[in-house]
């Protein structure tokens, strides 16, 4: 199995090695939470639960959104429809029941289906992948499998789908690309992978007859979508230090395009922006991190390591603010609701900043750690917490 660990600078550190914990805990800081001028006040519209969460476990879970429906699951394999505006459900399935057997490669009916990788929806069906290396299309109208198959690889991002296939980011270097509608596999692309790396897989992203995706030893490499050709590859980070910890280069992050530029971040390494048809660097920054980054109105938005929130100008990469209120609180990766950059902590609560000026000026507290990024459609804001629990917040 990959030697696999999950970095926070001020936080505990957790080593995976060979299915075994190894934990070295030392003691936790992060800044306290200090008064604002508070312009809004999101509340809570409704709530609903979505099977049993995620638990403890590693996951960027997140609902998304199909023909005007909310789709969300849990790591055990139940898979809900939820009407956006009041959260009632539509339809639920259990895929530990409802996935036939055959072609599966570690799960057994009946057990936990570990969904990791999605949800993530096109053409009306909603694909997702499991860390037992299933992958699984439904009809998103209905919940029905439309089809179901094995990779026999770790699944824990989001596939990307375009050009008739489904790409699928392996744990251990693979991407598998699959036919959308029968689910064989067409064709695998397997790169070297270091020996330790971050808990965590970049979600590829497919365009321009191209499959972009994030690698553990520190690239950002593009195949061509048929055949899983590489066209071309770009390092984001060198490995260096004495040790495999300092020596982590992983690039985790989904890959961002707007028209011929596409933009990358590596932890250890730095915030790219290159040329999509050629890899050729066009500007560089030093910001390291493992949260996907936010494109919205010309500006590049990350969450670095250090939990500072940083707005960049897309086309020359020059900061625009920076918000570093928030060190040591583990932050989710940023999205755009209306007129602001939200993010989501591990002490249960939602901030608002201003997405002009880099302030804080609303503050919502859930109660449970935000474990990935919120979801955003119209005035709605929609979180999923580690127990289930759904959330829908409004201004």
């Amino acid at each position: 199995m990959k030697h696999v660990k999950k970095l926070g600078l001020i936080g505990a550190i957790a080593v995976l090695l060979s299915g075994c914990s190894i934990f070295s805990k030392e003691e936790i800081t992060y800044k306290l939470l200090q008064p604002i001028d508070a312009q809004i006040q999101p509340q809570v519209a409704w709530k609903t639960s979505v099977g049993k969460g995620v638990g403890h476990y590693y996951s960027q879970l997140n609902p998304v959104f199909v023909d005007d429906n909310l789709i969300a699951a849990d790591r055990d394999g139940v898979v809900m429809a939820i009407n956006p505006s009041t959260g009632k459900t539509l339809w639920r399935v259990d895929l530990r029941t409802d996935v036939g057997q055959q072609g599966s490669s570690w799960w057994r009916k009946g057990e936990p289906f570990r969904i990791a990788g999605g949800l993530t929806a096109a053409d009306g069906v909603v694909y997702l992948g499991t860390e037992n290396g299933d992958v699984v299309a439904l009809e998103a109208s209905t919940g029905a499998v439309k089809w179901h198959q094995s990779v026999r690889a770790e699944i824990l991002a989001d596939p990307a789908v375009g050009g008739g296939m489904v790409y699928l980011a392996g744990s251990t270097g693979e991407v598998i690309a699959l036919d959308d509608e029968s689910g064989a596999v067409k064709w695998r692309n397997t790169s070297e992978t270091p020996s330790l790396s971050l808990r965590g897989t970049a979600a590829p992203t497919y365009a321009q007859g191209g499959v972009f995706v994030g690698t553990a030893n520190g690239k950002l490499v593009v195949l061509v979508s048929e055949n899983g050709q590489p066209a071309w590859e770009t390092r984001l980070a060198i490995p260096t230090g004495t040790t495999e910890l300092h020596r982590l280069v992983d690039v985790d992050t989904r890959p961002v395009i707007s028209g011929r530029q596409v933009y990358s971040v590596a932890y250890n390494g730095a915030l790219y922006a290159l040329d999509a048809g050629s890899g050729q660097v066009i500007w560089r920054r030093d910001y390291s991190s493992y949260q996907n980054l936010l494109f919205a109105g010309g500006r590049l938005f990350v969450t670095d390591v250090e939990d500072t929130v940083t707005a960049l100008d897309a086309q020359g990469g020059v900061e625009i603010w920076s918000n570093n209120d928030y060190t040591g609180r583990h932050l989710t990766a940023p999205v755009r609701f209306n007129n602001y950059i939200v993010v989501g902590d591990r002490h249960g609560y939602l901030h608002f900043i201003n997405i002009l000026t880099g302030v804080t000026e609303g503050r919502l507290e859930v109660g449970q750690d935000v474990y990935t990024a919120p979801v955003a459609s119209d005035d709605t804001l929609y979180v999923q917490l580690r127990d289930g629990t759904l959330l829908a917040v409004r201004i």
